[in-house]
């Protein structure tokens, strides 16, 4: 399993989409979509910055000790 994941969701929607990113290198991995009012996101956005992405888009990059996201 891998310890990076990113979280992306278009500016203003209320549902994002989850990534794994292999350990070893190469794309992201869908692993879900999550709700952005979900109190684990929610905490996650305010420990690490969102940052502005392409097309209108947000993403936090983060690792599996930072939110409960991830399943271990």
């Amino acid at each position: 399993m891998s310890s990076r994941a990113i979280l992306r969701w278009p500016h203003g929607s209320e549902w994002g989409h989850l990534a794994e990113v292999p350990d070893g290198g190469g794309l992201p991995r869908f692993t879900g979509f999550v709700r952005m009012t979900d109190p684990r996101v929610q905490t996650l956005i305010t420990l690490v910055e969102p940052q502005p992405a392409d097309e209108g888009m947000w993403e936090v990059h983060f690792t599996a000790t930072e939110s409960e996201l991830v399943p271990t």
